[in-house]
């Protein structure tokens, strides 16, 4: 072949194949069947069977129990595998990714695990949960594998099988931009996305949440976001006058756009405010000074 023709012929395969890569990682972000990790991603393993994908239909033949909890967080699809030795047929460990439509929903699902298991380095944010478990949220989606049969070598496959599904997913590892607003000094690992009834009140959803010990035992605070400023101001005159009933509620001035504060029967010393789109509130404190400290520095960080 002339010179020139297999410079062109090597040019055209090497765009095709460059092609071909970000097609792929286009299908990785997109699909949560593309981001499971091949078989061969730990050495002498495979893949056992065909991948199966589950959707909110069928999702209890997988997970009965927690179904509806994982369905509660904007649930799209699960994708579940098996993996195990290159000489077994019977499965030793699973991956299922669950894509949770955005970043905020799978840091909210992600959150049950959280509590349940020791940091580690994987994807966004990872727990290991007993000697079994390795779980990750990243992206738009949550990650969790278990260990069929527990020993050195199947706990290092499922570190290796969980390490290359975080690297086929696509998307930023920060917290979502919410997560963010809330004020330095909360309880480690304390931080949650409420989709529905915070303080018990329905019309309060579309929240991040975090403990404050500084602040009492117990003490939360939580941001709500609101489609708009006049569904934000709407939410706090229906928790203005949910509270009529505790003691001392008083108007808030210098914090946001206004508030309220109250001393609740069961929720103790309760500081709400309102600003732009966002209602901000403190439970459980120990009194309202202090609350109301942290819920102004929170409005403060509020974009």
């Amino acid at each position: 072949m002339h010179r020139y023709g297999r410079w062109c012929f090597r040019s055209v395969l090497l765009y095709l194949i460059a092609g071909m890569v970000l097609s792929s990682s286009a299908v990785c972000a997109a699909s949560p069947k593309a981001a499971l990790p091949p078989g061969t991603a730990f050495r002498g393993w495979k893949q056992t069977g065909a991948a199966k994908l589950y959707n909110s239909r069928n999702l209890f033949d997988l997970i009965d129990g927690e179904a509806q909890s994982v369905m509660a967080y904007a649930f799209v699809a699960c994708a579940h595998a098996e993996y195990a030795p290159a000489n077994q047929t019977k499965p030793v460990l699973s991956v299922d990714v669950y894509d949770m439509t955005d970043a905020l929903n799978a840091f909210g699902l992600f959150g049950s695990d959280r509590q349940s298991g020791k940091p580690i380095q994987v994807g966004a944010e990872g727990v290991k949960i007993g000697s079994s478990g390795v779980n990750f949220w990243k992206g738009r989606y949550v990650v969790r594998t278990a260990i069929f049969q527990v020993n050195p070598t199947s706990q290092a496959a499922q570190m290796a099988y969980a390490r290359a599904t975080a690297a086929r997913i696509a998307g930023t590892s920060s917290p979502p931009a919410i997560v963010s607003a809330l004020p330095p000094g909360r309880q480690p690992r304390s931080e949650k996305y409420v989709r529905s009834n915070v303080a018990g009140q329905s019309y309060l959803g579309n929240a991040v949440t975090a403990r404050y010990p500084s602040v009492g035992q117990g003490a939360e605070l939580f941001i709500c976001r609101f489609p708009d400023a006049a569904a934000a101001k709407s939410a706090l005159e229906r928790y203005r006058a949910f509270e009529r009933s505790g003691t001392g509620l008083a108007p808030l001035t210098g914090i946001g756009s206004g508030g309220f504060s109250v001393v609740d029967r069961y929720a103790k010393n309760v500081v709400v405010a309102h600003k732009g789109t966002y209602l901000v509130g403190v439970l459980r404190a120990r009194d309202a000074g202090p609350a109301k400290a942290l819920v102004k520095q929170a409005i403060s960080r509020l974009r």
